[in-house]
């Protein structure tokens, strides 16, 4: 079944277009185990050599399955160093297609041994890729960085075909534990970080099985390998044609100072020869103990400067071991007086003899300032020597500073007043204050002591006699104080004398503000309309109108302020009347008028004051009647009503009565009032009249011919006589009970 999976791999790689962008060399030297080992894994400050643990020299054949790489993409996590493979060339992490090994069976205890650990085990080992060495421990810890890679992610992940490396660490003390006396330990340091878990295929992936395998094989490997997925990336083919890689790991141990170690780099395929893996070692990654320096001059100054300027800001030497971390380390310091012509403690801070690293501290910090003599003289030198530093097993070399200090500039400038007095006219007025910088040392800056404003040339505004302060400094220390006197001649302030006016509502109301003060000319403007014509007339548009204006000085003061109509409450004429159903022609008429306090009546010729009155009128008709009303300011308001004046007349004609001699309702008689005459005459169904009267003062008894009508609904028509000659006809229907 691998076999095919194998064959499907190698028809898909073939469509590939792209080139990935590692290189992979295995020319000269590239070849070689051991050349490999010291002079691309290690870098220069640790010496290693070509033996086993037991001291005797190694054989170690050149061979193809290792070389040297460049990622040329740096999301890769190692960017250049030595791949080890176990194909049949190094170039199979960038061949179209994968290779495979020469599938030669090896037996090696120690990547059985991680077999076992990933639940492998007995499974062949085949065609192994070795890189073996020796060294002596040159401090408390041993580290290089690496990461893994494989043709076997994907099609093959938690199946038992996963190849198996290890890094194996021999020696008398590792993290921790001690060897029987004589004896040495080993330890496999390819494994995910925290746990004691190798790195594998199986252990760490995409976090889910492929090709059908149990997830099984995978969680006994490593309980947490969908965790651990965190690590894998898989591969596009742009910069090696695996199919999947690790991040970056640290194969690291705690070892025994001055110790000797040996180190065995091993790769191999496993079952079969197909689709191998390859382990990526970072070049130079692998160091011997160092303390490394930064020097920093002029520690937060805005210019960059190799020379140390005088006053200026702190300069560091940053000192960093890198390893030997759990003992205390003491760094001698001093100043070569030979070389140096600046004098400690005159031109520069005092240093101190020894920086002391107390255990697991990696790191500290020389500070030292360059003093400002006010002396100008040339650069001078300056020497600090780091001298040797003795720890158990490695000594450290000897290391100078060699600096430069020069003079700083310094700072100078002026404060020009741009006017041609120092004394002002007016309030308000502005005159500019200009500063200028002359020299000074990285940058420079200032402010007004007045308002804190940054800015160094600025209108300023005079208010009244005062001083201006510029504070200007640069940012090495030197400061300059400059002052500006400016004085305001004596100014009347402008005053308006408010006044109200009140007029009735629909007047007109005359404003003419007075106003006093100010430096002449005096300009007034009304500011709804923009004119000039003071006094002026308005209509007042609201209760309280406020017209604004404004007055401008020669000093440009300009003073805003508001005229005042007010429009007193205005009455509100208004008036009942009702004809007098009794009086003929009589009309009373009742106020109902707002605000008022007094009232004038204009009717028929006719002048009355008063709230109520009556009044007959001459003759029916239609009256204009005007009443005009006052308020307490003098305002007025009226109204014109035309008032009809009738002849009323009220009849009260029942319309039934039971004429059955029980003495109630046995009558049948007409009631009225404003009326002269009447003509009522009462008909039976077919039309013959039963009853006739002039005289509303007659009472009818329900007879004609002297015999009683029967019960029933009889019609009537009246026909009522008015003053004036008027006439009015009503018809109706009267019922007979009996």
């Amino acid at each position: 079944m691998r076999k095919f999976l194998l064959a499907i791999a190698l028809c898909s790689a073939g469509l590939l277009t792209a080139q990935p962008s590692m290189t992979v060399s295995t020319t000269g030297n590239y070849k070689n185990p051991y050349w490999m080992a010291s002079n691309i894994l290690v870098d220069s400050n640790l010496s290693v050599f070509n033996m086993g643990h037991n001291a005797m020299s190694l054989t170690q054949p050149n061979t193809n399955q290792i070389g040297y790489f460049q990622a040329n993409d740096t999301t890769f996590p190692v960017q250049s160093g030595i791949v080890m493979v176990a194909a049949q060339n190094s170039s199979d992490v960038i061949a179209s297609s994968p290779g495979s090994g020469n599938n030669v069976t090896f037996t090696d205890s120690e990547l059985a041994g991680v077999l076992s650990q990933l639940g492998s085990s007995g499974y062949a080992i085949k065609d192994m890729v070795s890189i073996e060495f020796s060294f002596i421990a040159q401090s408390d810890s041993i580290k290089f960085n690496y990461c893994f890679g494989s043709h076997e992610y994907d099609g093959y992940t938690c199946s038992n075909f996963n190849d198996v490396f290890g890094f194996f660490l021999e020696g008398s003390f590792i993290n921790g534990v001690s060897a029987p006396s004589g004896g040495s330990i080993v330890r496999n340091i390819a494994t995910i970080p925290g746990t004691t878990v190798p790195i594998a295929v199986n252990t760490i992936n995409s976090g889910s099985p492929s090709g059908g395998y149990p997830a099984s094989n995978c969680s006994s490997a490593n309980p947490n390998y969908v965790a651990h997925s965190a690590y894998y990336n898989s591969s596009n083919g742009t910069i090696t044609t695996l199919d999947g890689y690790t991040d970056k790991f640290t194969a690291q141990a705690q070892v025994q100072c001055g110790e000797w170690y040996t180190i065995r780099l091993k790769l191999a395929n496993v079952s079969d020869a197909a689709l191998s893996s390859a382990v990526f070692l970072e070049e130079k990654s692998l160091k011997g103990p160092e303390i490394s320096f930064a020097q920093n001059n002029n520690v937060g100054n805005s210019f960059t400067d190799s020379l140390l300027v005088e006053g200026c800001n702190k300069n560091e030497i940053v000192f960093t071991r890198s390893a030997n971390l759990g003992i205390q380390m003491e760094i001698p310091i001093y100043v070569d007086t030979n070389l140096s012509t600046a004098i400690e403690g005159v031109d520069f801070s005092t240093l101190p003899d020894t920086i002391v690293l107390p255990p697991n501290v990696s790191s500290d910090t020389l500070v030292f300032w360059v003093y400002d003599d006010n002396i100008s003289e040339g650069n001078e030198s300056l020497v600090i020597v780091q001298d040797y530093v003795y720890t158990q097993c490695y000594n450290y070399p000897v290391h100078r500073f060699e600096y430069f200090i020069r003079d700083k500039d310094s700072l100078q400038g002026s404060l020009t007043l741009n006017a041609i007095s120092d004394t002002v006219n007016c309030p308000g007025d502005s005159v500019e204050l200009i500063t200028t910088n002359i020299t000074y040392e990285g940058s420079y800056d200032g402010f007004w002591l007045n308002d804190s404003a940054f800015l160094p040339s600025r209108w300023v505004q005079v208010d009244g006699d005062t001083t201006f302060t510029y504070i200007m400094f640069d940012e090495c220390g030197d400061t300059m104080i400059f002052e500006q006197n400016m004085y305001l001649k004596p100014y009347e302030p402008m005053v308006y004398e408010q006044d109200t006016i009140r007029v009735c509502p629909g007047d007109s109301a005359w404003l003419s503000p007075v106003y006093y003060g100010g430096q002449d000319p005096l300009t007034f403007y009304w500011m709804d309309n923009l004119t000039q014509n003071n006094p002026r007339s308005i209509l007042p548009w609201s209760d309280t109108t406020f017209v604004p204006f404004s007055i401008a000085d020669g000093c440009q003061v300009l003073l805003i302020d508001s005229a005042v109509a007010i429009n007193m409450p205005k009455p509100l004429a208004g008036f009942n009347y009702m004809n007098d159903p009794y009086v003929p022609l009589r009309v009373a008429f009742d106020e109902k008028a707002q605000n008022e306090v007094s009232w004038t009546w204009y009717l028929d010729s006719t002048v009355i004051t008063g709230e109520n009155f009556e009044y007959d009128f001459s003759r029916p008709g239609d009256y204009e009647v005007t009443q005009v009303v006052t308020s307490d300011f003098g305002c007025i308001d009226s109204i014109t009503l035309i008032v009809t004046v009738e002849t009323d007349f009220y009849l009260y004609i029942p319309t039934a009565f039971s004429p059955n001699n029980d003495g109630i309702n046995d009558c049948f008689e007409i009631k009225g009032v404003g009326y002269e005459s009447i003509d009522f005459q009462v008909f039976d169904r077919w039309g013959n009249r039963v009853f006739e009267s002039t005289d509303d003062s007659n009472c009818w008894d329900g007879r004609y011919n002297n015999q009683l009508l029967p019960q029933g609904a009889y019609s009537w028509r009246i026909l009522v006589r008015l003053p004036f000659d008027g006439f009015v006809m009503k018809e109706g229907v009267l019922n007979i009970w009996r």
